[in-house]
């Protein structure tokens, strides 16, 4: 049931994104939305499925004072957490990709007190692609492979390219198995509205602690 409902709320989630980039990022020469819009929006918009649903859950704002560190929001239900880390990336280049498994590691070392109780981290990330060798990479690094729909992304002048590594090979020895990878188009082209393939709003989901035993 749980992830259903986080699912439910990474599909509302889109169009979050697409009202905080008319208001906040109306151009599309921009870096991608601030972390910190990114996590609270989508923490609030789980909230809000959450308590749809009779699952109300508190917000807290994990307390972290390294220096340009990630901020992670933490939602806590009667029986379970949801930790929320955003993480844009501003370069598709090795330095910014390992910047974020870093922020990952942190979270499971020192952000998480209680490892056996059961919930969700939930990894949520923005990157425009641009003409560098990396950049076209990042949704296969992320995905594991290449997006399915290749051929939408060719279509409007992005040829993608097949990253040596992804992000599951990094962050799996962390302890974060299993996860389900997304990315998602939430902004459309004005000319013809179609998905702007340019955007990616990427999202990985993990499970934590003990399994519920309900049906999914």
């Amino acid at each position: 049931m749980l992830d259903d409902l986080v699912s439910l709320a990474l599909r509302q989630f889109q169009q979050d994104c697409v009202k905080l980039c008319e208001h906040h990022y109306p151009t599309v020469h921009n870096r991608g939305m601030r972390d910190t819009h990114m996590g609270k929006a989508l923490a609030r918009r789980l909230m809000r499925v959450l308590e749809a649903h009779d699952r109300p859950a508190q917000f807290h704002l994990l307390d972290d004072t390294r220096p340009h560190s990630q901020t992670v929001y933490k939602l806590q239900l009667d029986d379970s957490a949801i930790y929320i880390l955003a993480h844009r990336l501003l370069s598709g280049n090795n330095a910014c990709r390992d910047a974020l498994v870093r922020d990952v590691a942190w979270l499971l070392n020192n952000g998480i007190t209680d490892p056996s109780e059961p919930g969700r981290v939930i990894i949520v990330s923005d990157h425009w692609i641009d003409r560098t060798n990396a950049s076209k990479a990042v949704p296969s690094w992320w995905l594991g492979h290449q997006p399915i729909h290749a051929d939408a992304y060719r279509a409007q002048g992005i040829r993608l390219v097949s990253a040596t590594t992804s992000l599951s090979d990094a962050i799996s020895p962390l302890g974060l198995t299993e996860g389900r990878y997304r990315i998602f188009h939430p902004l459309f082209r004005i000319k013809d509205s179609l998905p702007l393939h340019k955007y990616l709003l990427m999202t990985a989901t993990f499970s934590l602690g003990i399994e519920e035993h309900t049906t999914v």
